[in-house]
């Protein structure tokens, strides 16, 4: 919750303030974006994310710690349980920050296996199974009791490697890797970067910069992080209304499309 709207709550409960509700003077009059720059916008945003989806987990890790300690803002005017949720925050996201710098040191770059160049990369197969053994129908005694003891050999190497790669998996780095890999399956670079770049850059994100217009609040106040957090669960649920949250602002007057709606925000000309 913004710190703009946390600090009207008083020690006797919630109550309801115009102050959070009315559109601040310095929003009125602002020229609306035109549907077409919101969706060239979006176009740039998402080749941005496809590109940032190339790097490996760790580095999504590192900005997720970033976010993590950022979303909650930094006013000092904040509620003491605000102020201790952040500090938490700040905490885990300190965590997870650290834990990704581990697992980037024993990881590559990029992940290839997006970019489909398997065939530039080394061989990483396993060496015992590329072993065979092949025994004929007419195989004298010895070549049989030697197929066996090539058989009982890559048993025997199969059961190494299990044990390497349990190993490595059960190591401070091996869980950070695997923490870095699901923070890309629960959360993944759309919502860093939305969440990032709009309460960093004051409502913008890079195609917003670059069709030079921005979401900005409807309130008048300065646009955080968790409006961007808000906008970025607005992106999902609109997706699962089958798009036609986001064809409202085709007809709404203030071509407010649901993620607008969920975070009072508006889209205006820069």
């Amino acid at each position: 919750m913004p710190d703009e709207v946390v600090a009207q709550i008083d020690a006797k409960g919630r109550k309801v303030r115009t102050e959070t509700l009315a559109v601040a003077p310095t929003i009125v009059g602002l020229s609306l974006a035109e549907p077409w720059r919101r969706l060239m916008a979006m176009i740039i945003d998402l080749i941005a994310v496809a590109s940032l989806s190339l790097l490996s987990g760790p580095f999504l890790g590192i900005a997720m710690g970033l976010l993590l300690a950022l979303i909650l803002g930094r006013g000092k005017s904040a509620p003491l349980m605000l102020r201790v949720a952040r500090w938490v925050l700040r905490v885990i996201g300190g965590g997870v920050v650290f834990l990704s710098i581990l697992a980037l040191g024993h990881s590559s770059i990029t992940r290839w296996d997006k970019l489909n160049l398997a065939a530039l990369r080394a061989p990483t197969a396993s060496v015992a199974m590329q072993k065979t053994v092949f025994v004929g129908p007419n195989e004298s005694y010895g070549q049989m009791r030697a197929a066996v003891q090539e058989l009982q050999l890559q048993v025997e190497d199969l059961k190494s490697e299990v044990k390497a790669e349990r190993a490595a998996s059960g190591s401070l780095a091996g869980r950070a890797r695997a923490l870095t890999g699901t923070l890309g399956v629960t959360f993944g670079w759309s919502g860093i970067y939305f969440t990032l770049l709009t309460g960093l850059f004051n409502g913008r994100t890079l195609g917003k910069f670059i069709l030079r217009i921005r979401a900005a609040k409807i309130n008048g106040t300065a646009f955080t992080y968790f409006d961007g957090f808000l906008r970025q669960g607005g992106y999902i649920a609109g997706l699962a209304m089958g798009m036609i949250g986001f064809l409202k602002l085709l007809w709404e007057p203030n071509r407010q499309a649901v993620e607008d709606r969920i975070a009072a925000t508006v889209v205006v000309k820069v």
